[in-house]
């Protein structure tokens, strides 16, 4: 074999290799994701990651030093993968209008896979949860400043900003978000009732 052919193949197995590392780290951070979402960071283990994955314990261990390491890729992937999501809030037609929007962003937010897997691994997780827990109220923050403004528009009430993290509140609720008080029916009659609240004031 000459020295361009060998060059050439040497080329070739080290592409091979990498991509069957790239392809074996991807299935394990499916896995994990999957784990971590249904178990929690404390209830998962790396050996049932390497099950779901139908690798070795010692193969994951080759790519993720540790659990921690592993759950921080797992979390920080979801975060990058989430759509902002945020409504359109350009001439918007009153408080009614607004606040559809706003849901409707929320909604978008919800039916995401990764928000959902980030969020489930949220709600059962001790580790790092303040950590992610602020990163999750950063994402909300523009969705809680078009309500105060909505509801500021609306009305020149001292209470704007209270009814804007109730209405939030409410919002998550209905979708299983995590800072939601409780599930509630559906996220179109809090809307309703907001605007009637408003309404019934004589905006």
């Amino acid at each position: 074999m000459n020295a361009a052919a060998s060059t050439a193949f040497a080329s070739k197995t080290t592409l091979r290799w990498e991509s069957a590392r790239a392809q074996s780290r991807r299935c394990i951070l499916d896995a994990a994701a999957t784990v971590f979402a249904e178990e929690g960071f404390e209830g998962a283990t790396m050996r049932r990651i390497a099950d779901v994955c139908g690798v070795t314990k010692v193969t994951i261990y080759a790519h993720y030093r540790d659990k921690e390491r592993l759950y921080k890729t797992v979390m920080d992937s979801h975060l990058a993968a989430m759509p902002s999501g945020e409504p359109d809030m350009q001439g918007t037609a009153g408080l009614g209008d607004a606040l559809m929007r706003i849901s409707s962003g929320i909604g978008r937010l919800a039916a995401d896979a990764s928000c959902r897997a980030f969020c489930a691994s949220l709600s059962r997780s001790i580790y790092a949860s303040e950590v992610y827990i602020e990163h999750w109220n950063a994402m909300l923050e523009p969705y809680l400043t078009y309500a105060e403004q909505a509801f500021a528009k609306a009305s020149v009430r001292a209470s704007n900003a209270g009814d804007s993290e109730k209405f939030l509140t409410l919002l998550l609720a209905g979708h299983g978000l995590p800072g939601g008080a409780r599930p509630v029916a559906e996220c179109g009659a809090t809307v309703a009732l907001f605007v009637r609240a408003y309404d019934a004031f004589g905006q």
